[in-house]
């Protein structure tokens, strides 16, 4: 017998109470049920994107003109897509040739990609090229490094630089002188020397700068340029453009004073015009100082030969004294230019302003042949050549006899006769000489038998030959 309660839940057609068919009720729920849990899930928050990954980078954007960089600023962002940011970060700025080169650290955004990310559709590889465009401006730059903090590595450099310059615009060069750019101040002229060229229209001069430098890897740069000798820097000043040779970095001007004593030919003017005391002032920069002079005549009574002692503003570099481009060494060419005459001559000695010696004086006898019966006669005793105001030689005795001619007779004899008008000479005198180890000098040449002097007595110049050195 059925249960009741069985028979009030269905009834004989299976409906449930009689109103649904129990298999469609079970195909109701299900479905039912799959909408339930669809909604559910469709109605599930979605789910959080992975947070971005950020690096920096150092972006060179080359040259650009002022008016490009003068918009660049700290802060600046770029978008390329709805998941990738740029923002400037640090900005340093150099000279090169007449614009400006724009170097940049940069932070970028991006989707990560493993232990980097993704920028634009790309990770950030060394030597990529990058956009970067704002309202303002839009340039185009290169990733040169990954990494690291998102401003330079920035530090003061000094640095001995050294140009050859119009002497014109090397007068304007002037310790302070500031190097700006865009309202930014990359280098300052610390300290300046300038030294005469043997070309008057041009003067040699070395600053001391103190340089903005940033660090790239282990290496200081100056925009592109490696802070090491050999390298040329150029910094544009308000007034003129330095272009300089690195010479020495992480060092000043290290001025000192060398003596020297400087041998030359000039002509007799300009000889005339030397004097002890006198200073040649290069752009400004007292340069050398004449302490003596010595003059000495020579087969041109137009020319002469002098000798100056100099005291000299000189630059130490790497242990050796250094005027203008020529280390100091006996042999070397150095000038030297004053308001009323200039002097380019070979060291003869470094660290003296007088030749080698003790002045003394000795008798000298002196022989010159065939020489004109009137040149003969105009050689007198008494005669002296001076120099600054001192005898250097003076004539004691002079004796002349007829030079000696050699005939062959018809028959063959020979016969000795004397010239009708040549006269040969022998002079006694007396020579302010220098006697050293190396042995005797007058006039800096040395003296001994067989050589040749020249003596200018005034009225004559005499170039004879030494027979003998006494005391």
């Amino acid at each position: 017998m059925a249960d009741s309660r069985s028979s009030a839940l269905l009834d004989e057609d299976g409906n449930l109470f009689g109103l649904v068919n129990v298999v469609d009720a079970l195909a109701a729920l299900l479905v039912i049920a799959v909408v339930v849990a669809g909604a559910a899930l469709v109605l599930q928050p979605e789910p959080e994107p992975p947070a971005p990954n950020t690096t920096n980078v150092t972006l060179d954007l080359g040259t650009q003109p002022s008016y490009i960089v003068s918009e660049i600023t700290e802060g600046d962002t770029y978008s390329p897509s709805g998941n990738s940011q740029l923002t400037i970060t640090d900005v340093h700025l150099t000279p090169q040739g007449n614009q400006i080169r724009v170097i940049l650290r940069a932070t970028l955004q991006g989707p990560p990609d493993g232990d980097s990310l993704t920028y634009a559709n790309a990770p950030p590889r060394l030597g990529r090229p990058l956009t970067i465009a704002t309202s303002r401006y839009e340039v185009d730059g290169q990733i040169r490094a990954v990494g690291g903090d998102n401003s330079f590595t920035q530090e003061d450099t000094t640095v001995v630089l050294r140009d050859t310059m119009a002497t014109a615009e090397a007068r304007d060069v002037t310790p302070g002188d500031e190097i700006r750019l865009s309202g930014r101040t990359v280098a300052t002229i610390e300290d300046v020397a300038a030294y005469a060229t043997s070309d008057s229209t041009e003067q040699t001069v070395f600053v001391e700068a103190e340089l903005d430098t940033h660090r790239q890897q282990s290496d200081r740069r100056f925009g592109g340029t490696q802070m090491r000798r050999g390298q040329t820097v150029t910094l544009p000043a308000e007034d003129y453009t330095f272009n300089g040779r690195i010479e020495k970095v992480d060092s000043g001007l290290q001025p000192t004073t060398t003596d020297v004593l400087l041998e030359t030919t000039v002509d007799a003017e300009t000889a005339g015009r030397i004097a002890a005391g006198d200073v040649t002032t290069v752009a400004g920069y007292e340069a050398a100082e004449v302490r003596t002079v010595t003059t000495y005549a020579t087969q041109n009574p137009d020319r002469k030969r002098v000798l100056v002692g100099l005291s000299l503003a000189t630059l130490e570099n790497a242990g050796r004294q250094q005027f203008g481009s020529a280390a100091l060494q006996r042999g070397n060419n150095i000038t030297i230019s004053t308001e009323s005459y200039a002097l380019s001559g070979t060291i003869e000695r470094v660290g003296a302003l007088e030749p080698r010696g003790t002045l003394t004086n000795r008798t000298v006898t002196l022989r010159m042949t065939d020489m004109r019966a009137d040149m003969a006669d105009a050689i007198e005793p008494g005669m002296t050549e001076t120099s600054g105001g001192e005898t250097i030689a003076r004539v004691s005795r002079v004796n002349t006899e007829p030079s000696v001619i050699i005939t062959t007779g018809d028959n063959g004899t020979v016969n000795v006769a004397d010239h009708p008008y040549l006269r040969d000479i022998t002079i006694t005198t007396e020579l302010r000489v220098r006697e050293s180890t190396s042995g005797v000098q007058f006039k800096g040449e040395s003296l001994q038998q067989g050589s040749a002097v020249v003596i200018n007595l005034g009225t004559i110049t005499i170039e004879a030959t030494v027979v003998s050195v006494g005391l």
